[in-house]
């Protein structure tokens, strides 16, 4: 590792979080300013898929992130938020933790990405900082309003999501408690005499480029609670793509159940195959649900199946599309989350104790046989400090002179520790 590399890494690692304070509370508390301090660091050993052609070593990656979240209540009616984050990654070599760990891909919908390097000595080493958060809200009886870079989810599902339009995770992503932001503004409508109707107008704004928007998004959602019934309905546009979506969720017994589905009118690059034989439109949907068994102190199992037209219809038999570039910059912005057009997913969840919590997954291909176990322990060890056991198993055909030869099967074995500590 170079000089300036250790050096940055040594600052993280020597950084210690600050406890949240009210740096202003005024008499009255109208007006609040907080200040609150995370740091996480992600240790990864990972074991690569046994390749006849390749004689590849075990390698591993460490991951650092400390982030600065400023919040301010400016009056009854007006909130704001600033997130700043340092993040160092070092890796033994390329795409160790990928889908694992935090995606590094420059971030799709901002103005200006405002994401910048410290040091890049990839893939030994990386040390960026960025600003993932800078919006002001305005909160009125009928209106909630937000506008600057934000974090915008949208969908039921748990694992997979035919409707998540920006920055989703992906489903074997372990750290999802900061969804990257976008650059938008998000106007949510109420009519407080009928709370079962709201509708929302979100557009989002890609990079500027030569003084021209390069991207952008503009979606409308209508939503509506009928009983133990939730539903929502989308149009719009997501980049070049136009899209008409909808949700539905219910509350069964003592079940829940929840689906999606989408359309997206496309250009046709980037996409393989797309429905009934034409590029110009793709498909994507989720069924699944979830069911908390009365044993211990509640087993919570979900299950889910998740259909992607921007996936690979058998990655084995066309692994070529994976270089084309247009399929590369769909999949890096999330147009899907899996690379091939079908997967299964089941969770078992589970808290032992006040500060344990156990859980397994298991996700596969139904096309080719491939998937993934992935286990985690989580242990909360008090309000300042947690800490995680994680692992990921992959089977399936394994790849051969590095050409994947199934959805899953080109993973490593992965062993993941991590420890978080808040203010």
């Amino acid at each position: 590792m170079r000089a300036p590399a250790a050096i940055a890494l040594a600052i993280l690692l020597t950084t210690t979080t600050a406890h949240a304070r009210d740096l202003f509370e005024s008499d009255d508390g109208e007006f609040r300013l907080v200040l609150r301090s995370s740091l996480k660091g992600s240790w990864l050993l990972a074991f690569p898929a046994d390749d006849p052609t390749i004689d590849e070593e075990p390698g591993g990656a460490a991951l650092f992130r400390l982030r600065f979240e400023l919040g301010a209540r400016l009056g009854e009616y007006v909130s704001a938020q600033v997130a700043y984050e340092q993040r160092a990654l070092a890796a033994s070599s390329t795409g160790i933790g990928f889908g694992l760990l935090p995606s590094v891909a420059t971030p799709p919908f901002r103005l200006a990405a405002l994401d910048w390097a410290i040091v890049d000595d990839a893939p030994s080493y990386a040390h960026r900082h960025e600003l993932d958060r800078a919006f002001v809200s305005v909160h009125l009886p009928f209106l909630e309003l937000t506008v600057g870079r934000q974090a915008i989810g949208l969908g039921r599902g748990v694992m997979f999501s035919a409707v998540d339009l920006f920055a989703p995770f992906a489903p074997a992503e372990i750290d999802r408690e900061w969804r990257r932001g976008v650059d938008a503004v998000h106007a949510e409508l109420r009519i407080p005499e009928i709370s079962t109707l709201s509708g929302d107008l979100i557009a989002v704004f890609g990079n500027v480029e030569s003084g021209d928007l390069e991207s952008w998004s503009l979606i409308g959602r209508l939503r509506a609670t009928i009983g133990d019934v939730d539903g929502e309905l989308l149009v719009g546009r997501r980049g070049e793509d136009t899209i008409v979506g909808g949700t539905v969720s219910a509350t069964i017994g003592d079940a829940e159940a929840h689906g999606e589905l989408a359309f997206f009118g496309t250009d046709g690059r980037g996409v393989d195959g797309g429905l009934a034989g034409t590029r110009g439109v793709v498909m994507k949907a989720l069924i699944g649900g979830s069911y908390v068994i009365d044993v211990w102190r509640g087993l919570r199992v979900a299950l889910e199946y998740h259909y992607s037209g921007f996936g690979i219809d058998d990655i084995g038999a066309r692994p070529g599309i994976l270089a084309d570039p247009a399929f590369q910059a769909r999949f890096l912005r999330g147009d899907s989350q899996i690379l091939g057009r079908h997967a299964i997913a089941l969770a078992l969840n589970t808290e032992l104790t006040d500060e344990l919590a156990v859980g397994t997954s298991w996700l596969q291909s139904p096309v080719d046989g491939s998937g993934m176990v992935l286990t985690s322990f989580t242990w909360i060890a008090s309000d300042m400090l947690t800490l995680l056991l994680n692992g990921s198993v992959p089977f399936g055909t394994a790849p051969v002179a590095g050409v994947p030869q199934s959805e899953w099967g080109s993973s490593a074995i992965t062993v993941f520790l991590g420890a978080r500590i808040y203010d």
